[in-house]
């Protein structure tokens, strides 16, 4: 019997019993266990192709199995694995081959197999090797490659400038790529393809330029001395730039332009250049065939045209830059009719024959090549003759008149004048003037002066001859201030001033007359003794300067005395304070013309002075005490003898207003000086009557004496006189005290903060019983015999001042003696600290009833170290202490006199430094790991604490300079806070620092959800913290897509991707500076549909289609998958093309035709549909003429042997009018309205429901003619 509705799989254990015809008595049974064969394995397919691996999966059959048995083959080499999984990934396979996956389920008893499920593969061929551009020219590309290791089918080539994608397929490793256009880049594709058509290896990507063509019409636009101006036409096709190289044999230069144009400059002038220009490809390298062009430069414009000469020019002239051929030199004067060329290689030109002060032009013409250049017209002249010899014909001081002739062979030339030069001497300044005639004046000459004149001719362009010189004077000036003084009484000095303009060369003619004399002397200096001259008498002089005879000054004139003799025998006669009285005697020629001058000085200064005919004067109103000098003259005409001199002192005046004032120990006098001038002043002390010190002859300029070691608080009486020479004049007696002596410094016996004590010594030198204390204090003064005081009910820590003085004889008071002292302040209060450091403490405090004045002494110790300081402020700040150390503070309050309260002490640490180098090292995802260096200055009690936050709060304390912190929450910015702690747990300055953990990876998926143009990958959020992600989709034929998103993201969709191409999409997340990438994960797009479907042929057995290829595939790896349907089932068939043919069909059927693009990874696009589309039926068999007559044919035909119900027939047959036809559907027809006798042709197609026909079967008979009898 057959067991059947059993699970596939499945173990079953079947059981046989006999039974007896009573239907219950049953035998011993028998047993036998069999597994039912699993079911074949669904939807096996390969993904995840690679040249070396794929990826097999498939679909759990139905029922149960043990595990699967996988096979593969290509052809040679078999391997199998077994698994349990429905996928398999097989490896270790070779590039491009076509391999065969078998999976058999296999039962539990591991023997019973399914039936096989297979599929074929080819593996991704492998990677092509370097390519090598064998060669380019405008317009094919030869290139070849190494093949991939593995197997290769052929190669696909693509193609493509940025425009069109061409395609070839090739065999071979070598393409010539051709029908290129010129200078164009281009990028080329190999692609290893598969024995399947479809599977292919990774594109390898290149790119290669066609060489441009050459440019055209290259011609030279513009020619300057210094560059050439080419352009010329784009070549035909593309080219990035040209290339522009230009030699002149010797030195070669190049640029790139894009322009079809270019100016070459800084060329030499004069030389011929050959310019070649190339077109250049985009890739900078790739060059075309070069055109090339000849030129000279301009030659440069000769300049610098220079020549001299009387009778000739020589022209010299230079070229600015460059070179030349030759120059062409033309030398002309329009007035002389004169012209003349000259030729020459070299610059310089040579012309004769030339009249001298003459205008000649010249040019200069520089030749290269077929170009010249010539110069600006240049005006030369030649030089002028020199004139004739120079005349004086008049001079003065200042002036001379000069007079030439006419220089040879110059008479009528144009434009002539006369260039005059003089000068005193070679140093002196040259002076010049110009004369249109043969004479000039020189004029504003300097007198005296000789002059050293030149005359040249001065012809056109200011040339001049030689010169002709001559030299002579101009005459000297007289003499100025000329004077005569009297020398003596019998001489007479004569003195000049040089006259303007002297010289050292200049000699004085003198001349001396009286009435009855006269006589000459020569001199060259001036001045001049006149000797042997009489006393007292008048003597006229004149003087004439002289350089040599005949040139002479006018003459200058003037006169004096002689001195008359002096008087004899002055006296002085009698004297009063303001009044003295002069005599004198006459002189031994004594003449009725003489007087007498008196004059009296003061210190050497003129105070009176008086004329007088008689021996004797009185001075009156003069300065008592004063000494006078006296001078006496004899007077003629206002000519004064020697003198004669005597002094004498008027008699001084008493002083006035005497002043006497003491101190301690000494008397100071003082007095207004007595009126007029004393010699002198003698000041007598007395005391009691009696005379205890005097001070003689003081100076006439003291006013005070001051007497010394006097006793104090004693009576003295004073007196004063006056000397001035023997005289002498005593003032009245005034009498003064002097003052007591102060007492001894002020000392504090005791202070309290109320209180102070005061106490002095008693003055020295004095009897206790003539004096008294006054002490003047804040509270008031007080009169005491007592040498101490006690001032109280004052303020703490405050400044009181005390003065005490000696009071003595008439009341006067000594000088005070003072003092200040303070109170003792109150101690500081609430001393503490305010800020700690690694190196200093600052104490802040208070203080009871403050004062401004107030100092605080600080001290500070730590046992081994101690110092102190005074501040003024209730807040100091101690540095230089040590980190971490343990320090007792003092402060003491203390006035500005020192005066201290008690101390007040208190203790504080230091703060430790800082930790240094803090680094924080991310470990993974919740992991940091600290490292730090020691402190400075570190101490073996110190421990670590470590604040963490911003990624969850921690805080712990370690002795060690290191630690792992764990437990952070991922991908967070966590902030690490480091303090050194203390022994008594104050803590340093923390050092933090900032570190990342490291984001978590995500898982993402991705699919394409059906599109053609989109992806969507997204992922789960991840543990943690994550910045932003970057999501990376990269196709095999198109550039990486990069997405960065905010960290709130989770999908994102790509959009506006290429239709069929596998994408793999990667997903990194990012914190701070770390990053964790995800795999990759690949899925792909659903291909687009092909176009509409069009029928191209039908026949009985097969229909031909064609279809619009699928839009935007190109590159892609896809097939056509083509479905027939008709009601007996259907059939699948595969293509890479865009038609096809399905054969072996039943004639007359109709079929429903779909079409879907199939894409990577088996992803099949919408279908395409055509409905209905029959094949041809069968023709009908056996068309014979069953009957025929006169006007009609009876046709009969079997049906075709695929005849179905709803065909019908169709028969055509030519009638009068045309071709007449008619549907039936039946197998036999009468054809009438034929014409008797006439041949008819005929055929018959089948057609089907639709119209579909079959091939027409044809035949032809006869009517039946009439017979007519």
């Amino acid at each position: 019997m057959t067991i059947s509705n059993l699970t596939a799989g499945v173990q079953y254990k079947i059981n046989v019993t006999a039974v007896a015809d009573d239907n219950h008595t049953d035998g011993q049974s028998t047993a036998v266990t069999q597994y039912t064969k699993p079911e074949v394995v669904c939807n096996l397919s390969v993904i995840n192709i690679t040249t070396s691996s794929v990826y097999v999966m498939w679909t759990e059959p139905k029922g149960n199995r043990s595990f699967y048995r996988v096979h593969w083959s290509n052809g040679s080499t078999n391997r199998r694995d077994s698994v349990t999984e429905t996928k398999l990934n097989i490896t270790e396979l070779t590039a491009g081959v076509n391999y065969s996956f078998t999976v058999i389920a296999v039962a539990g008893d591991n023997q019973t197999e399914s039936e096989m499920a297979q599929i074929f593969q080819h593996t991704r061929p492998g990677i092509i090797g370097n390519h090598h551009i064998v060669s380019q020219n405008t317009s094919s590309i030869s290139v070849n490659w190494t093949s991939p290791p593995g197997e290769v089918f052929m190669y696909r080539l693509e193609w493509h400038n940025g425009g069109v994608l061409m395609t070839r397929y090739t065999n071979d490793t070598f393409a010539v790529l051709s029908e290129l256009i010129s200078g164009t880049k281009y990028t080329i594709t190999v692609i290893a393809v598969a024995g399947d058509n479809e599977t292919e290896g990774d594109p390898y990507t290149f790119t290669s330029f066609t060489r441009p063509e050459l440019v055209r019409n290259l011609t030279v636009t513009n020619v300057t001395t210094s560059s050439v101006s080419v352009d010329w036409s784009e070549p035909e096709g593309n080219s990035s730039f040209y290339r522009v190289q230009w030699t002149d044999g010797q030195f070669n230069d190049t640029v790139d332009v894009s322009e079809t144009s270019m100016t070459i400059s800084n060329l030499t002038a004069g030389v011929q250049y050959e310019v070649i220009v190339t077109a250049v490809a985009d890739d900078n390298h790739t060059d075309g065939q070069s055109t090339a062009v000849t030129q000279y430069t301009r030659p440069a414009k000769p300049g610098g045209i220079t020549g001299q000469g009387t009778n000739s020019l020589s022209v010299s002239w230079t070229l600015p830059k460059g070179e030349v051929d030759h120059y062409v030199v033309t030398i002309s004067n329009t007035i002389l009719n004169y012209s003349i060329t000259n030729i020459t290689e070299a610059t310089t030109a040579n012309f004769t024959d030339l009249y001298p002060g003459r205008i000649y032009d010249i040019r200069v013409t520089a030749v290269a090549g077929n170009l010249n250049n010539t110069s600006d017209q240049a005006s030369l002249a030649t030089s002028p003759t020199p004139p004739g010899s120079i005349i004086i014909s008049d001079r003065t001081n200042s002036s001379l008149l000069l007079k030439w002739a006419i220089p040879v062979l110059m008479e009528g030339a144009p434009d002539i004048s006369y260039y005059i030069t003089y000068h005193q001497s070679e140093r002196s300044e040259l002076q010049n003037k110009t004369s249109t005639v043969n004479s000039t004046e020189l004029s504003l000459l300097f007198s005296g002066i000789r002059y050293n004149i030149t005359v040249e001719t001065v012809g056109p362009q200011n040339l001049r001859s030689t010169a002709v010189n001559y030299s002579t004077f101009t005459l000297p000036n007289p003499v100025l201030n000329i004077a005569a003084h009297p020398k003596s009484t019998t001489s007479i000095r004569v003195e000049w001033s040089y006259p303007l303009g002297a010289q050292s060369y200049y000699i004085y003619l003198i001349t001396t007359y009286s009435t009855n004399a006269s006589q000459t002397c020569l001199t060259s200096n001036n001045s001049k003794d006149i000797v042997g001259l009489k006393p007292g008498t008048r003597y006229n002089i004149s003087v004439i300067t002289r350089i040599e005879p005949g040139i002479e000054s006018t003459e200058e004139q003037t006169f004096n005395y002689t001195l008359p003799k002096a008087v004899t025998n002055l006296t002085v006669s009698e004297v009063n304070t303001t009044a003295i009285r002069l005599t004198w005697v006459k002189q031994s020629d004594f003449k009725t013309s003489y007087s007498y001058l008196v004059i009296a000085l003061q210190d050497a200064i003129e105070v009176q002075k008086n004329q007088t005919e008689t021996e004797t004067y009185t001075f009156f109103h003069l300065t008592p005490g004063e000494l006078y000098t006296f001078y006496v003259f004899t007077v003629v005409e206002g000519v004064k003898s020697t003198r004669e001199n005597t002094s004498s002192y008027t008699r001084p005046e008493a002083v006035s207003n005497i002043i006497a004032i003491g101190n301690t120990t000494t008397m100071s006098v003082s007095w207004t000086p007595a009126v007029g001038a004393v010699v002198s002043y003698t000041v007598l002390l007395y005391r009691d009557g009696q005379l205890v010190g005097n001070s003689t002859v003081l100076s006439n300029t003291t006013v005070t004496k001051v007497f010394q070691r006097l006793i104090p608080g004693v009576l003295y009486c004073v007196e004063v006189f006056t000397t001035s020479g023997s005289f002498e004049s005593y003032s009245q007696r005034i009498c003064n005290a002097t003052l007591p002596n102060p007492p001894g410094p002020i000392t504090v016996v005791s202070q309290t903060v109320k209180s102070i004590n005061f106490t002095w010594p008693v003055p020295e030198g004095m009897d206790h019983n003539k004096y008294n204390f006054s002490v003047s204090t804040v509270n008031g003064s007080y009169l005491t015999e007592n040498n101490w005081f006690l001032l109280d009910n004052l303020e703490s820590g405050s400044p009181y001042n005390i003065s005490v003085v000696t009071v003595g004889i008439y009341g006067y008071e000594s000088t005070a003696v003072t003092a200040q002292n303070y109170t003792r302040p109150y101690p500081v209060t609430s001393l503490r600290e305010e800020e700690i450091t690694t190196n200093s403490v600052t104490l802040v405090w208070e203080q009871m009833q403050s004062k401004s004045h107030y100092s605080y002494e600080v001290q500070f110790t730590n046992g081994s170290f101690s110092s102190s300081k005074v501040v003024l402020n209730t807040t100091d700040k101690i540095i230089g202490l040590s980190s971490g150390s343990s320090y007792n503070f003092t402060v003491t309050t203390q006035t500005a006199d020192g005066t201290r309260a008690s101390p007040v002490t208190v203790s504080y640490y230091t703060r430790p430094h800082r930790i240094r180098l803090l680094k924080a090292e991310t470990l993974n995802t919740t992991t940091v790991n600290l490292t730090w260096e020691v402190p400075l200055e570190d101490k073996s009690e110190y421990k670590y604490r470590i604040q963490t936050s911003g990624c969850g709060s921690q805080n712990k304390t370690i002795a060690e300079n290191r630690a792992q912190i764990s437990a952070l929450t991922p991908g967070t910015e966590c902030t690490f806070c480091v303090s050194v702690r203390a022994a008594n747990g104050i803590e340093g300055e923390a050092e933090c620092t900032s570190q990342y953990t490291k984001p978590e990876t995500v898982q993402p998926s991705i699919s394409s959800r059906g599109s053609n143009s989109s992806i969507l990958v997204s992922w789960p959020k991840p543990s943690g913290k994550v910045e932003y992600y970057k999501v990376y989709l990269n196709g095999t034929s198109s550039a990486i897509e990069e997405k960065e998103l905010n960290s709130t993201s989770t999908s994102f969709l790509f959009e506006s991707l290429s239709a069929g191409r596998l994408y793999t999409a990667r997903v990194i997340s990012y914190s701070g500076p770390f990053n964790a990438s995800s795999g990759s994960i690949t899925n792909a797009t659903f291909p687009n549909p092909p176009g509409s479907i069009e029928v191209l042929t039908k026949t009985t057995s097969s229909i031909e289609i064609r279809w619009e290829e699928a839009p935007l595939m190109t590159g892609a790896s896809f097939v056509y998958k083509l479905t027939d349907t008709q009601s007996q089932g259907g059939r699948i068939f595969t293509t890479n093309t865009t038609s096809h043919t399905f054969a072996s069909l039943l004639s007359g059927f109709s079929y429903n035709i779909s079409i879907v693009t199939v894409g990577v990874m088996g992803f099949e696009s919408e279908r395409v549909h055509i409905y209905f589309v029959t094949t041809r039926p069968l023709s009908v068999e056996s068309l014979v003429p069953r009957k025929a007559e006169e006007n009609n044919i009876t046709v009969t035909w079997k049906e075709p042997a695929d005849y179905k119900g709803g065909y019908r027939y169709n028969l055509t047959w030519q009638g009068r009018d045309g071709p007449i036809s008619n549907i039936t559907s039946k197998t036999e027809y009468t054809i009438y309205n034929l014409d008797p006798g006439s041949l008819y042709s005929y055929n018959v197609t089948t057609e089907t429901s639709d119209g579909t026909q079959s091939a027409p079967t044809s035949n032809s008979s006869c009517t039946s003619m009439i017979i007519r009898v």
